[in-house]
């Protein structure tokens, strides 16, 4: 009787923790993907989007600032930007040079 009653307190406690441990999994997952109303799609191209948006900085040949900005705003720059080589990428910024 007394190990029925032991074992019997186990499995609540098991199943207690288990709801426990699944509360604090599924806090984290909600942290790691808020719930934005987005469906994964629109999360993809929204993160696409925001990569696009960059500051660019483009040298000519005898690495002299030739213009910079962002490319979502300046049509003229993201010409430039499709004729130029990328050079390199820091602290969120893309340097290209034109060579002629």
């Amino acid at each position: 009787m007394f190990q029925a009653g032991a074992i019997k307190s186990n499995e609540v406690s098991d199943r207690s923790l288990a709801s426990i441990e699944e509360a604090e999994l599924r806090a984290e997952i909600d942290n790691i993907f808020p719930d934005d109303g987005l469906t994964i799609t629109e999360r993809a191209y929204a993160e696409y989007d925001a990569e696009q948006t960059s500051y660019v900085k483009v040298f000519n040949a005898e690495n002299e600032l030739v213009t910079q900005g962002l490319t979502t705003e300046n049509d003229e720059l993201r010409q430039l930007v499709n004729q130029a080589d990328f050079l390199t990428q820091v602290s969120g910024q893309k340097y290209y040079r034109i060579s002629e």
